[in-house]
């Protein structure tokens, strides 16, 4: 009898280290699980803001194609996602819109089409 009370304590013990493990230490979000086959279900998660930002402009204004100002270029985690992100719209170096950190100063040549929280879009 008291070997079974220690196997039943010792199992319950295990399923709550589990379930703390999943709910707080794994970082997994039911969000994501609740909807897995939706339209841009979880890509919160999955991707950061200026690289959702970039797709929404693009959705926004239906671009056949985009560049990347060089400071966009040289942040190798933003040119990759936003290449993967915005397929089949695709990256064209001789495109006339060019998208830019909002910060970053724009030639003179350029005009804003459009201006988001991280990134604004323009027309060269």
């Amino acid at each position: 009898m008291k070997g079974k009370n220690i196997k039943i304590l010792f199992l319950t013990i295990c399923i709550i280290q589990l379930f703390y493990l999943l709910n707080s230490r794994s970082g997994f979000k039911y969000e994501i699980i609740k909807n897995p086959f939706g339209k841009d279900s979880g890509i919160s998660y999955a991707l950061s803001s200026q690289v959702i930002e970039s797709n929404n402009i693009i959705k926004k204004h239906k671009l056949a194609d985009f560049n990347l100002s060089n400071d966009l270029v040289k942040d190798t985690y933003f040119y990759q996602r936003s290449i993967e992100f915005n397929y089949p719209i695709r990256l064209n170096q001789n495109s006339k819109f060019i998208f830019y950190f909002v910060e970053e100063a724009i030639p003179d040549n350029c005009q804003i089409i459009d201006v988001g929280e991280y990134l604004q879009l323009t027309k060269c």
